[in-house]
């Protein structure tokens, strides 16, 4: 479904609010569709037991105050860039461990202190100052809602804007520390987003970040959802950098990031994917998913990605061959509920003429 542009009157009125980057309401989502923060937007199901353990050992020393602990922890997982099966970092899953998206509003400022208090403790630690600033660009979310850009309040962008500014403060005071961690960068490409950065200072940051570290495939994530139409792109502009990026990179590390692109660009609910169909390359997103299975073996998400990106190609030998990995094991992430998934699963098969 197709976004409606905003009408400059409705324009003029939000302007008058503040509101911290105009492009957060330059346009209206379509009907059902929900804005949503974007650090979150693609994150996987449910945890395995591994991942589920680190979490939760993580969060018990964060309440005990045990934080060099957890700087320990961190400073591993950057070193020996340790990840999961599927790929993801498990630096990436402390940063979520030491988030807390559901608490309420006293428990979040709760949370807030107690990472401002190991950030006063331990000032030369780059992992409290990522945490804080994760903390508090998903509060400011939380302020905003997930509605309409047009229907939050001006109290609403206000706390949105001055917790993205924290954020931004919070990071810029971390710039120049002795240890850098790839969250770092992940976590500005965010607050930027956030805060409308131009075209080309948010080049600036990804090249930065690349150069830094070229693995880490949150960089390649976040400077997609910029460059998507709903955000700041022109249509071909996130289908573009697929192929720039994976091209600069090459070989199975490119076709690898190719996958991982348009893992954001094909989601399903996120708006109509016919365009992106037409422009990304399915051999190439194939060979990334190959790539991606024998370097860090699939996981269960991305055994559907793949199984609904075959559906939107029109490939039903290779849909059915990942309905056959996948069994029952579906992943709301990817179909958002059983139904469609079962159908799509029954049209690979040519048990329906669906869609």
């Amino acid at each position: 479904m197709r976004r409606l542009r905003v009408p400059l009157l409705l324009l003029l009125c939000v302007a008058a609010l503040a509101i911290p980057s105009p492009r957060l309401f330059a346009q209206l989502e379509s009907p059902g569709a929900r804005a949503t923060a974007p650090e979150t937007e693609q994150e996987g199901d449910e945890a395995d037991e591994g991942s589920r353990h680190l979490i939760h050992d993580i969060r018990a020393d964060l309440i005990a105050g045990r934080f060099d602990n957890i700087d320990r922890l961190a400073a591993s997982f950057r070193r020996d860039k340790s990840r999961w099966n599927g790929g993801g970092w498990k630096l990436r899953t402390l940063y979520t461990a030491l988030d807390a998206p559901h608490q309420t509003e006293p428990d979040t400022v709760a949370h807030l202190d107690l990472l401002r208090q190991w950030m006063q403790q331990r000032p030369e630690s780059v992992t409290a100052r990522v945490a804080l600033a994760t903390s508090l660009t998903r509060w400011a979310w939380v302020a905003r809602g997930g509605g309409y850009a047009n229907t939050v309040s001006a109290e609403g962008w206000k706390l949105f804007d001055q917790r993205i500014a924290e954020a931004q403060a919070v990071l810029q005071g971390s710039r120049d520390m002795r240890t850098l961690c790839p969250q770092w960068f992940s976590e500005e490409m965010v607050v930027g987003l956030a805060q409308g950065w131009d075209e080309h200072k948010m080049t600036e940051l990804f090249d930065r970040a690349v150069q830094f570290e070229p693995e880490y495939q949150y960089f390649y994530k976040q400077r997609t959802n910029y460059l998507l139409p709903k955000w700041y792109g022109k249509p071909n502009d996130a289908t573009d950098f697929a192929k720039s990026a994976a091209d600069h990179l090459g070989a199975d590390m490119g076709d690898y990031v190719y996958w991982e692109i348009a893992s954001v660009i094909l989601h399903r609910g996120s708006t109509d994917l016919t365009p992106f169909v037409k422009q990304l390359d399915w051999a190439r997103i194939q060979r990334g998913y190959q790539t991606l299975n024998q370097r860090f073996h699939a996981d269960r998400t991305q055994k559907n990605q793949l199984a609904f990106m075959a559906y939107k190609f029109n490939d039903n030998a290779i849909a059915q061959q990942q309905f056959a990995s996948i069994g029952n094991e579906w992943t709301r992430g990817v179909w958002k509920d059983r139904n469609f998934f079962e159908k799509v699963r029954d049209w690979s098969t040519g048990h329906n003429s669906w869609p």
